[in-house]
């Protein structure tokens, strides 16, 4: 009973953690949109690798593999 509240309670935090990253996504990308009216892919991507910061070297190791 006790390792399945454990278990229960872990997966419930990494959900809660996700959520709570992808507002911190969205209110990046708002406030570059309503900061100056306009916004490129680069910025969205600047806050995507804000946020996630593991993402971009995921994206270096899929760049490198495809290059080999």
């Amino acid at each position: 009973m006790i390792a399945i509240l454990a278990v229960t309670s872990i997966v419930q935090s990494l959900f809660v953690s996700s959520a709570y990253a992808l507002t911190r996504y969205f209110n990046c990308v708002t406030r570059i949109a309503n900061g100056n009216g306009t916004m490129t892919l680069e910025d969205v991507k600047g806050c995507y690798y804000k946020v996630f910061q593991s993402a971009r070297d995921a994206d270096a190791d899929a760049v490198g593999n495809k290059i080999r």
